[in-house]
């Protein structure tokens, strides 16, 4: 989701392993990624980090490893309510609630496991938690979409990636959905995402006054009908040069986003 390593960013990855479960995820980064480490558990093995507990760990001086303020991306090597972590997802729970100085961002395929998942006191949705709710096709959208819409979330963002065909999301476009970030598929294997795709979303996201953001070109380009082959590093510098972002602010934080920061507290 970055094309920057920003201090407003943090990462909090409490268990690592994933089962594929949609299109989607056919060529997932994680599996990707746990080949080229020559990892020796499978990627599909649902296991604790060693930084299950990182939000309240804190440095010598007592100050807290992850500062108050930022953004810490959630579980980015696994989804947060996959069901072989249900045992551990309640301390996660009392972790970002214990935090209420952070704001903990998720992406999840597993929308549907929502309600099975959030704890007893989550009412309509703690303050600071943005759930995201990841959607690659028409068919995932009209699936997923409406049980999204239907759950009490205070922060909602739709997370079209990998982007592999051509979508629809007008239906599902309110002032309830704070953002609509998209993005093509990286690796050798990636299917094509095209340009075209990417412009019709921003459209309808314009159309409903919805923040959007062009995050991630993907491997294999698409534009005016000829293919580019774009490198993993210039996958998200480029998608950032296209320029199309709609009102997405500094740090790349929609504008109906209610972080706040200190400006000395970090830097461009």
């Amino acid at each position: 989701m970055m094309a920057e390593h920003w201090d407003i960013y943090a990462d909090w990855n409490p268990w690592h392993g994933c089962t594929k479960i949609s299109p989607g995820c056919k060529y997932c980064y994680v599996y990707r990624q746990d080949e080229m480490y020559g990892c020796e558990v499978s990627s599909c093995q649902c296991r604790k980090t060693g930084n299950f507990n990182l939000p309240l760990k804190r440095k010598r001086d007592k100050s807290w490893k992850i500062g108050s303020g930022k953004i810490v991306f959630t579980c980015f090597t696994s989804d947060f309510l996959l069901k072989d972590a249900d045992e551990w997802r309640g301390e996660c729970w009392q972790m970002m609630k214990t935090r209420s100085d952070l704001w903990f961002y998720f992406f999840t395929k597993r929308i549907n496991r929502f309600m099975e998942c959030i704890p007893d006191d989550w009412g309509d949705g703690y303050d600071n938690v943005l759930v995201g709710c990841t959607v690659e096709n028409q068919q995932m959208a009209d699936y997923r979409l409406p049980v999204f819409k239907s759950m009490p979330i205070k922060h909602k963002s739709i997370i079209v990636a990998p982007l592999i065909s051509p979508v629809d999301l007008s239906a599902y476009l309110d002032e309830t959905i704070e953002e609509v970030s998209v993005g093509g598929e990286s690796g050798i294997d990636a299917r094509p995402c095209d340009y075209d795709w990417i412009l019709s979303l921003r459209e309808q996201c314009v159309k409903a006054d919805i923040p959007f953001r062009f995050h991630q070109t993907g491997a294999h380009f698409i534009k005016d009908g000829k293919m580019y082959r774009v490198h993993r590093r210039f996958q998200l510098s480029q998608a950032h040069k296209a320029n199309i972002d709609y009102r997405i602010g500094r740090f790349y934080v929609p504008e109906t986003a209610k972080f706040e920061w200190k400006d000395e507290d970090y830097h461009d």
